[in-house]
């Protein structure tokens, strides 16, 4: 009967990691271009409450209106005049974009719907508005 002997690995020989780091690189690099990056308005106002909420896919452009009817965008407060030229800035980085305003419940209605159409003149159409789900059973 013939036996083989196993050859042990030598000291000398050495694993490759060029083809797992590429992998790892690889792979990186999905998942920064597959990330969707979100712009958080700066402020968390108290949102009003509504029977119909339902829930939504978030929208890339966020702007929150303030109880003092300040207005947010990109964690910094902003003029309403200012609301174009930056929605329009947002938009060109995603043509297909989606607003969402999200306005605390004191916020007066005047400036929400001011916020609103200087959204759609800048381009965008699909704007909503954030409320919480009631939280009753109906």
């Amino acid at each position: 009967m013939l036996f083989r002997q196993r050859r042990l690995p030598e000291a000398d020989e050495e694993i490759s990691l060029t083809p797992m780091l590429d992998i790892v690189f690889i792979l990186l690099i999905f998942f920064i271009v597959t990330t969707s990056f979100v712009k958080e308005p700066g402020i968390d106002p108290m949102r009003p409450v509504a029977d119909t909420a339902e829930l939504k896919e978030r929208g890339n452009i966020l702007i929150a209106v303030s109880r003092t009817d300040g207005i947010w965008m990109n964690k910094r407060q902003v003029r309403i005049s200012d609301i174009e030229q930056l929605v329009e800035a947002a938009a060109s980085e995603h043509p297909e974009s989606s607003a969402v305003i999200i306005a605390d419940q004191g916020a007066a209605t005047g400036t929400i719907i001011d916020v609103m159409d200087r959204v759609r003149r800048a381009g965008v159409s699909n704007v909503s508005i954030a409320a919480d789900a009631s939280s009753s059973s109906g």
